[in-house]
């Protein structure tokens, strides 16, 4: 007979939205259970390119009390100073921030599994996979997981999926309860992803920064892009990623890879290597149902414009346990009582996506040659990149007004107006989510603002 798990939230998946949400629940006491698929020496280890903001990390400490990464035990590797994206043209250099920093995701990501577990409401069981998914009258109510002990069912009135790209939850539930979310994401919103951690024989010349780069290895996947990431004086993640369209089917990662690193680093020793794939696309309309919640990657909450999953997974991942409790509290965690997280999802990320999506949609249409050449000429800035991180919500007036210099170009000209209205629009729809009656409307919009080219 089957072993039976009693608990109020069951969160699959220990990555950082896992872990953040876990964590959350545990200072508000309440009973939770997170499983990983991973031993538990393993869970928080996960392709990416390291790259965490400081400032993040202390808005965290301070919203929740959730651990930073610790230097000494080398948890923080490295603060960088510039993060720049570079192309081919030696003028083809835009500052996409002021500074971050890199951390090792095993080290950090097992520090806040153990801050989840020093909770006596909270557990943790690893090497548990989800075999399916538990409904009951409209409602996800569980899971029939595999263990080393064997099959176990686990009970809980939430389920959070917190399983990354993969989505194992969201995948598992019945067609008729995906009408407001995909239950699987399209493969042209998906970028495939690999990295290494290497180490460098002499100190490599990335030093304290994160570089986004063009590399010839690159012109057939564009738009794509290669990432140099610094650890420390001799040691870098790097990697490359782009979007997984049918023109990209049957194109070898890991040899483009290796092609890059050869020329830059010849003699470089690897020490990791791995790939996944990351959402690029806007956030899933809704990530929320009848007992059940996404964060992170599980609900596309990675920025397509850089790749950045890792600060949106903590964040979302908070606010998850923060609105769990709540409906708990409230007595409700239906679809309605859940439907505030979409609100506040939509309101940070919604917004903040924005404008990756109608870049992706320039560069599909115009050619990434096309984006060099207005960053060459001074036409998109880094001021420009830097609105949309600070503020995403303020208008994008300056690079409509220097876009008047593509008179003798219109069309080019067109498509970086149509871009910009394009993001505007996008972001005044995620301004405007609706309530949970209302949200009809909002999605057939939603659908065409995708829809809509440039």
């Amino acid at each position: 007979m089957k072993e039976t798990i009693e608990t109020d939230v069951l969160v699959c998946g220990g990555g950082p939205g896992g872990v953040a949400c876990a964590f959350t629940l545990g200072k508000k006491s309440i009973k939770t259970l997170l499983i990983d698929k991973k031993p538990k020496n393993k869970i928080g280890d996960k392709v990416c390119g390291d790259a965490l903001n400081p400032i993040l990390t202390e808005r965290f400490y301070k919203e929740i009390g959730l651990p930073k990464p610790d230097p000494e035990k080398k948890e923080l590797m490295e603060i960088a100073d510039v993060i720049v994206l570079r192309g081919a043209h030696p003028q083809a250099q835009i500052k996409l921030g002021e500074g971050s920093a890199t951390v090792d995701r095993l080290r950090y990501g097992q520090h806040l599994l153990r801050a989840a577990e020093k909770f006596e409401s909270v557990s943790i069981l690893a090497e548990t996979r989800v075999q399916s998914v538990i409904v009951e009258n409209g409602f996800v109510t569980g899971i029939h997981a595999l263990t080393p002990d064997g099959e176990k069912t686990i009970r809980a009135k939430i389920v959070v999926d917190a399983t990354g790209s993969s989505a194992v939850v969201r995948r598992r539930l019945p067609k008729e309860m995906c009408t407001k979310f995909p239950q699987s994401i399209p493969r042209e919103q998906m970028l495939v992803a690999y990295r290494e951690i290497i180490r460098t024989k002499e100190p490599h010349q990335f030093q304290r920064g994160l570089y986004l780069t063009y590399e010839p290895e690159l012109a057939d996947v564009m738009p794509g892009y290669y990432w140099f990431f610094s650890r420390g004086e001799r040691e870098l993640n790097i990697g490359l990623g782009y979007l997984m369209e049918d023109r990209n089917r049957g194109k070898n990662i890991r040899e483009m890879n290796e092609s890059v690193r050869k020329r830059y680093f010849p003699d470089a020793e690897v020490l990791a290597s791995q790939g996944d794939q990351i959402p690029a696309r806007l956030p899933l309309p809704s990530l929320v149902h009848n007992g059940f919640i996404a964060v992170g990657d599980a609900g596309a909450l990675a920025n397509p414009l850089n790749g950045e999953g890792h600060g949106p997974a903590l964040h979302s991942g908070i606010h998850a346990g923060i609105h769990i409790e709540e409906a708990l509290r409230n007595g409700d965690w239906s679809e309605r009582g859940l439907w505030k997280y979409n609100k506040w999802v939509w309101k940070h990320y919604g917004v903040e996506f924005a404008m990756g999506v109608a870049l992706i949609k320039f560069m599909e249409k115009y050619g990434y040659s096309s984006f060099e050449w207005l960053v060459v000429k001074g036409i998109i800035r880094d001021e420009d990149i830097m609105i949309q991180l600070r503020n995403p919500t303020q208008k994008h007036r300056g690079v409509l007004r220097r876009a008047l210099k593509l008179l003798t170009r219109p069309r080019l000209l067109i498509g970086v107006r149509r871009m910009v209205a394009l993001a505007e629009a996008i972001q005044e729809h995620a301004m405007a989510y609706p309530n949970y009656d209302e949200f009809g409307p909002w999605l057939e919009k939603l659908q065409k603002l995708e829809s809509r080219t440039v």
